[in-house]
């Protein structure tokens, strides 16, 4: 990209189809001449005054040359009010346009019918709406861009030089240069000898020059040079950004300061390489490399036009200059936009225009493939915009090797820019894409990889969704980009000619298909579900044939009504045929207590004082006879029939350590839906307080997903991997116990699931004193500070640890 304070390369911007006999025009300065000088200006020759010339001759001519320069002076006074006058009335025009234009707007308005005495000023007005809707077009515009005079720093100010002219169209009377807001109208009309030969048939050319003065600050902001017409609107020719590097690119992310994008509301078909190509220059000179790095894929259905200015202009505005666009179009797409696109690629080298038959994304997206050059490919929608540093940061993170890359993302609204509903992932959790189609847009993978795999036009609609589902199961490695550098489009206007409501069912309908083929391939024994919620599946295990014996081991200590409804519940509400109890009784001496213990089929093994839960539950695991061990406090009370086979499903696969359960308080309030690392210091229950009936944070709450721990409150593990970590740490007494023998799961690579389908009620506490272990609290940040500090992959730094609700600080 060419500085201000540089001199640009001699390339001659051709916004549109250049007039005939200008193919390229140099910006080299006239012979003889100098670029901005006046037509009008004298060029006095004073002829040398010889030695011996009289003293009184000499006196004549200094005062004939003291008269010549003030009437140069004059006259440059009189050009200079000239062309300002001349400017100031076309700006004022055009101000006039836009406020008739305000009033024809406000006429047609519900409002404005409503106010009958204002009617009478309907004729007054009629005369300024025919007016107005008569715009006067530009057919071909071209213009250069001189560098900048550094001269003038000294003063402050920088002053810029160039010309411009309308070929065919209304001739230009003014320019002006917009920085930071401000106007600075120019001198235009200014003789440019070397632009002349070339448009013969085009006299105003010769005088088509212009220079304009701006503070010298312009050169780290945003110029953009306007023209306009008698009787028309300013109109943007030219815009020059501030350098753009990786180093230095706060031009380009100053708007997400305040959290808005830069739109190009207004833009059609013929605008858009007028706004395109001063980016595209820019992008020309910062792209070093032979071949891009990345193939950003976009296919285009509608081709709005507004829609690929804002996509083109966020991918030009990268910090990473090494890619290429790839758009695919249908051969029905409109010839108009189709011409605009080949004269778009023709500018840049990387362009790549693909045609696809048929209506098939995925057909389209497999020869993109083929065809694309870059090591990597990821997608771009084209109503969707990537912010400054997506590609960048992208493709640092495919330097650390990774195989498949996706990022957060948001949304913005189409009208004020602004950003909102920010989407902030997991780390990789496949169980929660399984549920939820969370992986969504930026998604990065290496090609060959993409190559292999390929898309699958049965699911066009959700292809890049099972795309993934197939992707990783090649064992690619997967990373994840805990910044929103995708923004989604947010409009009220209809996209789809399908209502919602069916739409959303029908991909629904995709994405069950899509999993349940997944599982199947993977030999798991669930069904992919329709959960309540649109776009949320649950899996549901299917009939087995064997049951594998669970035991349950239940540690408790008097309270008879908390255990008669927790045994009642478990022997009366539980469908699993296969399973034993075992209750680790802490010296129980309340009668009514020692009834309920004999009423159900038990195994009653003595825990002398003091209560340890670590060692209450480790002692009952020796008399433990299951395959599977469920911990269960005495204060729950079992829901869902099912509640053991949808445990049992997960805790079977061998990557998965342990398996938890939704609990739920007396209100139905959400009391556990597994634990987030780091809140409170330690760890705690994440969206504590939710309605069990809720979506939770984009599906968190509906389906099945990694967590970094659960309560031992219930949670099923494999007995052999138990054993083999030496059960709960006793140095834990009372707290904590669960969390870290959930780290240590983690530590050897395993998975630990929550799932919201296994429903439990939890009368939290009842049974104890709410006594805080400080010195558990101190033993497990000994052990695991570091980790905690790294914080929870599966709760995204963006969000608040403090609330533990997904929301933002």
């Amino acid at each position: 990209m060419e500085r201000l304070d540089q001199p640009p390369k001699n390339v001659c911007l051709n916004l549109l189809a250049p007039p005939p006999g200008i193919s390229t025009i140099s910006r080299k300065p006239p012979k003889g001449g100098k670029v901005g000088k006046s037509p009008a200006l004298l060029d006095v020759k004073t002829d040398h005054i010889a030695n011996g010339s009289s003293q009184h001759d000499q006196g004549e001519l200094g005062s004939e040359r003291a008269e010549l320069l003030a009437l140069r002076a004059q006259l440059q006074c009189v050009e200079r009010e000239m062309w300002e006058n001349k400017v100031r009335r076309a700006d004022l025009t055009a101000r006039l346009k836009d406020r008739d234009q305000w009033i024809n707007k406000v006429r047609s308005s519900p409002v404005w019918k409503v106010l009958k005495p204002l009617w009478k000023l309907q004729g007054h007005f009629s005369k300024s709406r025919q007016n107005s809707s008569r715009e006067s077009g530009w057919s071909q515009l071209v213009f250069a861009v001189d560098s900048v005079d550094d001269s003038t720093r000294a003063q402050n100010v920088l002053n810029l030089t160039g010309w411009c002219l309308s070929h065919g169209g209304p001739e230009i009377v003014g320019v002006r240069a917009r920085v930071d807001g401000k106007s600075y109208f120019a001198r235009y009309g200014l003789k440019r000898d070397e632009i002349a030969p070339e448009v013969l048939d085009y006299p105003a050319a010769a005088h088509s020059g212009f220079s304009v003065t701006v503070p010298a600050g312009a050169a780290e902001s945003v110029i953009s040079l306007e023209a306009i017409t008698q009787g028309g609107r300013w109109q943007r020719f030219f815009l020059r950004s501030p350098p753009t590097s990786t180093e230095s690119s706060a031009w380009n992310i100053e708007n997400y300061e305040d959290g808005t994008v830069s739109l190009y509301p207004s833009t059609e078909i013929k605008d858009i390489i007028g706004v395109l190509q001063p980016l595209i220059e820019q992008h020309t000179d910062r792209s070093t490399s032979a071949m891009p790095l990345l193939s950003v894929i976009t296919t285009l259905s509608i081709a709005n036009s507004r829609w690929i200015t804002e996509a083109g202009a966020s991918l030009f505005r990268q910090t990473l200059p090494d890619w290429e666009w790839c758009l695919l179009f249908s051969p029905a797409l409109d010839s108009k936009m189709r011409n605009l696109l080949e004269q778009l690629a023709a500018t840049h080298n990387r362009f790549r225009l693909l045609p696809y038959l048929g209506n098939s994304p995925s057909e389209a997206i497999n020869d993109a493939l083929e065809k694309s050059a870059g090591t990597a490919v990821c997608f771009l929608d084209e109503q969707d915009l990537l912010h400054p540093e997506a590609l960048a940061t992208v493709a640092e993170t495919l330097r650390e090797g990774y195989d498949i890359i996706y990022s957060d993302e948001d949304k913005f609204d189409e009208q004020t820019g602004k950003l909102k509903e920010a989407f902030f992932k997991p780390d990789w959790s496949p169980e929660y894409l399984r549920g939820v189609m969370y992986v969504g847009h930026l998604l990065t993978i290496r090609r060959d990889l993409a190559r292999r795999v390929r898309f699958n036009s049965t699911y066009d609609g959700i292809h890049r969704f099972e795309f993934m589902l197939r992707a990783t199961e090649t064992g690619a490695r997967i990373g994840h980009i805990p910044k929103a550098l995708y923004h989604s489009r947010k409009t009220t206007e209809p996209t789809k000619s399908v209502p919602e409501n069916k739409r959303s069912f029908k991909v629904g309908l995709l994405q069950q298909r899509a999993v349940n083929a997944q599982l199947q391939r993977l030999g798991l024994c669930a069904r992919a579900e329709m959960a309540p919620i649109p776009c949320r599946l649950k899996m549901v295990p299917t009939r087995r044939t064997t049951y594998p014996k669970i035991s349950v081991i239940i540690p408790t200590k008097d309270s008879p009504e908390l255990l008669s409804r927790c045994l009642g519940s478990l022997y009366h509400n539980t469908a699993y045929p296969t399973f034993e109890t075992i209750l680790a009784d802490n010296e129980t001496s309340n009668p009514e207590a020692i009834a309920v213990m004999r009423d159900y089929p038990v195994t009653r093994v003595h825990l002398p004082n003091p209560f340890n839960f670590s060692r209450a539950n480790n002692l009952a695991i020796k008399h433990a006879t299951g395959e599977y061990l469920v911990f269960l406090n005495n204060d729950t009370e079992i829901v869902t029939a099912r509640w053991l086979d949808h445990l049992l499903y997960y805790a079977e696969q061998p990557d998965v350590g342990a398996v938890g359960a939704l609990l739920l308080h007396d209100n139905g309030a959400v009391q556990h839906a597994g634990v987030v690392l780091g809140m409170r210091g330690t760890g705690d229950h994440a969206m504590r307080g939710f309605s069990s009936k809720s979506d939770g944070y984009l599906g968190s709450l509906s389906c099945a997903r990694e967590v970094s721990a659960v309560t031992a409150a219930c949670m099923m593990m494999r007995k052999e991997l138990f054993e083999e970590l030496d059960g709960f740490n006793e140095h834990f007494s009372t707290m904590y116990q669960d969390l870290d023998l959930g780290l240590r799961l983690r530590e050897r690579g395993l998975r630990i699931i929550w799932t919201p389908q296994a429903l439990l009620l939890h009368h939290e506490s009842i049974s104890r004193s709410k006594y805080y272990d400080k010195s558990d609290r101190s033993l497990l940040l000994e052990r695991w500070r570091q980790t905690i500090e790294r914080g929870d992959p599966y709760y995204n730094r963006n969000l608040d640890l403090k609330r533990g609700d997904y929301g933002r600080s």
